[in-house]
């Protein structure tokens, strides 16, 4: 869930089985129950997979940055924090009228959030592992914070 503004907010439900929106908001009862009544802003819509690979960030003078420039996971703001970690890298090699140097600059600069991101979908997909983030997020809370804050 995440708020949007004062009366709304955003539900994305995270899972590889198939089903409805209510099919899958029926797993969390409390959601539901504070759900209930509400009126959708708009319609469910749906997306997958979250990960979008570039063979290149570097086309002749053509730069790509944020999402454009390749993700992990779209759902996590990736997109965007790589794009403010390497927006600096990409205005330098401009600057510098060395657009070659970027594909290199930025998988320097951005390599944490990739590492962070593609090891939390790992962890994801293992069945051993998944149910067990969210009582480690909340048993551990400083680390959590850490790992967001990295991300961010």
């Amino acid at each position: 869930m995440t708020p949007v503004a004062g009366d709304l907010v955003g539900v994305a439900v995270l899972t590889s089985a198939r089903g409805t929106f209510d099919s899958h908001l029926s797993a969390f009862p409390s959601l539901e129950r504070r759900l209930k009544g509400a009126r959708p802003a708009n319609a469910v819509m749906g997306a997958g997979p979250l990960r979008q690979r570039v063979r290149s960030r570097v086309a002749g003078r053509v730069l790509l940055v944020g999402d454009a420039a390749g993700y992990v996971d779209a759902l996590t703001g990736e997109g965007i924090a790589v794009a403010l970690r390497t927006s600096a890298e990409l205005v330098d090699c401009v600057l510098k009228d060395q657009p070659d140097e970027y594909e290199a600059a930025w998988r320097r600069v951005s390599w944490e959030c990739r590492l962070l991101t593609g090891s939390l979908l790992w962890a994801r997909n293992r069945s051993l592992l998944a149910p067990r983030i969210v009582p480690a997020a909340a048993l551990l809370p400083g680390v959590y914070a850490h790992i967001v804050n990295r991300l961010s």
